[in-house]
């Protein structure tokens, strides 16, 4: 088994968890875990697809690498200050149903 192929198939393994809990679970921070697993996955991937040839260098997966790093971080900033939200004006991390008892939107 190659490197290539072993880094391909750990990452399918870790999306797959990674969209599975993200799909099951109902509890927010979770689900931020699970979408950050998800594109740790896809990070894996690319650096392992970059590694096919280890005489010829290809920059490019690594320069997509590391501007998906920098978004994933501000994705999980911002996911987390909106789940804090949530939790302050619904005293639960999970989401509310779209029906709310007194009607009212978030």
């Amino acid at each position: 088994m190659t490197q290539t192929i072993f880094f391909s198939l750990i990452a399918m393994g870790l999306f797959t968890i990674g969209l599975y809990v993200l799909l099951v679970e109902a509890h927010l921070l979770r689900k931020i875990m699970a979408f950050n697993i998800m594109g740790s996955s896809v990070f894996l991937l690319l650096i392992g697809l970059a590694a096919r040839y280890p005489l010829a260098i290809d920059l490019l997966p690594y320069a997509m690498v590391l501007i998906g790093m920098v978004i994933m971080v501000s994705f999980t900033a911002l996911a987390l200050m909106l789940a804090r939200r949530i939790y302050r004006e619904t005293g639960q991390m999970c989401l509310p149903d779209s029906n709310t008892e007194t009607g009212e939107s978030l």
